[in-house]
């Protein structure tokens, strides 16, 4: 038997009948406005995500079939969403487990692989304040800091979870915070670019990832990146012989990214500087229209 040619997502640009393999990572049942049974399902391969639905008789019965990390053999039709031009799904006709296929096709992974790094090399460098450059520079060169960065998912379930997750996330949370100083000019820059920049480090510590299974570690189940994060930028910067107040409005700034503490998202303050407000509400913009975009 030979392996089935691979249809990838990326590539989806059109209504058009597909048969390809994909990863199944979750599964649902849902009603349809008439309070009919269908399968909803989320399909991936290196390139992305999309969903499938399977309308009919077959719903439930494909539902309890259905292993969650296995490959499937999807016949259907690409259509576009209703409420999305750009975006689109699968109308599933038939869905068999498959045999033979590349593991390589469905562990999710970046894109553009060299362009993301480029810009986060890129963000440093415009950093002005030299002792908050260095520090970024002394993190990103520290032993294989860099090379376990840009590999490392940026969750387990929800955004960015996959393989350079965390590089995607941090120069979106980089680009939107770049665009808010422009917007409103007296935010401090360095500081703000930095945090964004050094924001989510501590999840190169939290997770265990090993053929696309992502899985928090006791790290981050007993400390969680927040901490481990701001611990590590602080021992830098001190190091760095990082001015006082510099030291503890960025200290600040990843503690509280997560939103107020009453919120009950990991924060262990909440916000209280501008430069930690517009962190909290750019990383959040990202991880949600990611979600929202899939």
């Amino acid at each position: 038997m030979t392996k089935k040619q691979k249809d990838y997502i990326a590539n989806f640009s059109q209504n058009r009948d597909i048969i390809s393999q994909f990863m199944i990572k979750s599964k649902q049942i849902k009603r349809t406005k008439n309070n009919k049974p269908y399968l909803e399902l989320t399909l991936q391969d290196k390139t992305g995500q999309i969903k499938g639905r399977l309308f009919g008789n077959k719903a439930l019965k494909q539902h309890d079939r259905i292993r969650i990390n296995d490959v499937y053999n999807i016949v259907g039709k690409i259509q576009e969403f209703p409420s999305h031009s750009s975006k689109y799904n699968i109308l599933i006709d038939d869905i068999r487990t498959s045999k033979v296929y590349d593991e390589d096709d469905f562990i999710r992974q970046i894109q553009n692989y060299g362009e993301h790094v480029r810009y986060l090399h890129n963000s440093i460098k415009e950093i002005q304040n030299m002792k908050l450059r260095k520090v970024l520079i002394g993190i990103f060169t520290y032993k294989d800091f860099e090379d376990r960065f840009v590999n490392a998912p940026a969750a387990k379930i929800h955004h960015h979870n996959y393989r350079g997750g965390l590089l995607v996330h941090t120069n979106e949370v980089v680009k939107i915070c770049k665009t808010l100083c422009d917007i409103y000019p007296t935010l401090d820059r360095d500081l703000l670019i930095s945090a964004a920049i050094l924001h989510d480090i501590g999840k190169i510590e939290t997770y265990d990832y090993d053929d696309g299974e992502i899985e928090v570690n006791s790290r981050g189940a007993l400390i969680d990146h927040i901490f481990i994060g701001a611990n590590l930028v602080q021992s830098f910067m001190r190091k760095e012989g990082v001015d006082e107040d510099t030291m503890i409005k960025l200290t600040h700034i990843i503690l509280s990214h997560h939103g107020d503490v009453e919120k009950g998202w990991g924060s262990s303050i909440s916000p209280k500087i501008a430069e930690a407000v517009a962190l909290h509400h750019a990383d959040d913009m990202s991880a949600k229209l990611t979600d929202a975009l899939l």
